[in-house]
């Protein structure tokens, strides 16, 4: 039953991350560097707990920590510029 909610968890996890980056990419939304990189560490960071807590299921710890690396390394190579600067 634990693989079918963790299956379930991490196609949610995918599906809204590729929504977030094509958003970055289209420019509907544009956070800052820092918030793409804490939202990487917190993926990995679950990733790792899943990984621990579940035994058998070491396959979607390690998946959704591949997403949250591919996040932060994403979040770590963008142009610091695209925050918009009120102090003109």
């Amino acid at each position: 039953m634990a693989s079918i909610g963790l299956t379930f968890v991490t196609a949610l996890i995918l599906l809204v991350t590729i929504m977030f980056h094509a958003g970055i990419l289209m420019d509907f939304i544009r956070p800052s560097v820092l918030q793409v990189q804490l939202l990487g560490v917190l993926l990995l960071l679950f990733g790792v707990v899943v990984l621990l807590a579940f035994d058998g299921s070491s396959v979607f710890g390690f998946t959704i920590g591949l997403i949250g690396l591919f996040t932060g390394m994403i979040g770590s190579f963008r142009d610091s510029n695209t925050a918009k600067s009120t102090d003109q």
